[in-house]
């Protein structure tokens, strides 16, 4: 058993599997978009891949950093 570590590791490996899948995945769906909507005429439609980007990005720095904010804050820790 992983000891809890405050500020530094709250997400165990099978955690940080799921924010790595998930995060990929959304990234993939985010980038087929991308250039759907840049092979039509809406363009204009791009800015709103912010959204499922930004989500992206932050589960796949969680993954590679072991550290979720939102369970810091709440005090809870899985490292199962």
């Amino acid at each position: 058993m992983v000891e809890y570590a405050a500020g530094r590791c709250n997400i165990g490996p099978r955690g940080r599997m799921r924010r790595a899948t998930g995060g990929m995945i959304l990234l993939a769906i985010a980038l087929a978009a991308a250039w759907w909507l840049r092979s039509t005429e809406a363009r204009d439609w791009t800015l709103l891949l912010f959204f499922p980007l930004f989500v992206a990005f932050v589960s796949l720095f969680e993954a590679a950093l072991g550290f979720c904010v939102i369970f810091a804050e709440r005090g809870v820790y899985d490292l199962r």
